[in-house]
């Protein structure tokens, strides 16, 4: 899988491109779910709905779905994960971890987005087990990407580049709005396992 090279101040986040014809899959796995997922509004923190902080149609999608084109996607990402470890080796010196929550298809319509700063462990139960994000981006959109405060970069919404970061908020980010177009994401979490047993969902 390629390397997707981003400048040096994109400090601990990994980036690739996956292959087109997953992403197209995944299109077609939006249009046509095959496991009974129901699209909702968006949701985030104690399952709070608001278009001001986020505006998106979600698809979550089960961690044990290995149906067409999961499998493949779930592929591709560990091969992914396996060299962000090999990049931060660190990463690594933990407990186990792997995907344990439901991760998400998220639609969002022009002017849609996340809008507000945000990271992805705050430590609370929803979120303690969190160690790792993945994000893909199903659509190559101008000014649609991801702003990454503290690194101070903003990587752009490339058809199947596909970013790994720490869940904490050395990574606090927001989407780059765009009133142009619509974009799709695919994003989740690595979760610590022990943790994710006793916390749960």
């Amino acid at each position: 899988m390629k390397i997707f090279k981003l400048p040096k101040k994109a400090a601990h986040i990994g980036a690739w491109i996956m292959p087109h014809d997953i992403i197209d899959d995944i299109y077609d796995y939006w249009n046509n779910p095959t496991n009974g997922e129901i699209k909702s509004k968006g949701r985030y923190g104690k399952q709070k709905i608001s278009p001001s902080t986020k505006d998106s149609i979600d698809l979550s999608i089960s961690p044990n779905n290995f149906d067409k084109p999961w499998d493949t996607y779930r592929k591709y990402l560990q091969d992914c994960v396996d060299d962000y470890l090999l990049q931060y080796s660190d990463a690594d010196k933990v407990q186990l971890f792997d995907i344990r929550e439901k991760y998400n298809i998220q639609w969002y319509p022009k002017g849609g987005g996340y809008k507000t700063w945000h990271h992805e462990n705050a430590g609370n139960r929803m979120e303690a087990h969190r160690h790792l994000v993945f994000m893909t981006y199903c659509n190559d959109l101008p000014n649609a990407g991801t702003h990454f405060k503290y690194q101070n970069i903003t990587i752009p919404s490339t058809k199947g580049l596909t970013l790994i970061w720490p869940a904490v908020f050395t990574h606090t980010h927001k989407g780059q709005i765009t009133e142009e177009h619509e974009k799709m994401i695919v994003t989740g979490w690595y979760n610590f396992i022990d943790i994710f047993n006793k916390l749960g969902e």
